[in-house]
């Protein structure tokens, strides 16, 4: 990046630009001589956009030299504390919710899903001991809580349909 912004600054290739734009420039208006300006001439407007901005062209190098620079950077601080994760956390909340959604089991057996799920704990791995522990400790919360009356109903399941028992 250095050495373009060294040619750039000190009108290196602006000579050979300037040179080339003028030869593109004869051609072409040789060729309006002999056929016309046709504004919808193929080579005629080939010609016309051959001819290099210096400035466009500068901006182009120094933009892909620093995007390359960027990228590198980027890259070598992945894991730093300060970068944002790759993984989308809406569209990771938005898989548990259906996934505790499709799940067959009682409410509160979605809802705990879903709270394991936020912790990162696999729901499968734990015991039957530790998921009715958890329930009791989950039913502490407000959102826990069912307005449906579910008195007399101990339909609560872990697993592959097994009952818990208490």
């Amino acid at each position: 990046m250095m050495l373009d912004a060294e040619i750039y600054v000190d009108r290196i290739a602006n000579m050979r630009i300037t040179n080339m734009n003028a030869a593109m420039e004869v051609v072409r208006q040789s060729v309006i001589k002999k056929k016309g300006n046709d504004q919808g001439d193929l080579y005629l407007r080939t010609l016309e956009l051959a001819q290099v901005q210096e400035d466009e062209y500068f901006d182009h190098v120094v933009s892909k030299d620093l995007s390359s620079i960027l990228r590198d950077i980027r890259d070598a601080h992945r894991k730093d504390a300060t970068t944002a994760d790759e993984s989308c956390a809406a569209l990771e909340v938005q898989k548990q919710l259906q996934d505790a959604i499709d799940y067959k089991g009682s409410t509160e057996e979605k809802k705990t899903r879903l709270f394991l799920a936020n912790l990162c704990i696999d729901y499968n791995a734990i015991t039957m001991e530790q998921f009715a522990n958890l329930i009791e400790v989950l039913k502490l919360s407000k959102h826990m809580n069912s307005p449906i009356s579910q008195r007399g109903r101990d339909s609560m399941t872990h697993g592959k349909g097994k009952r818990k028992r208490k």
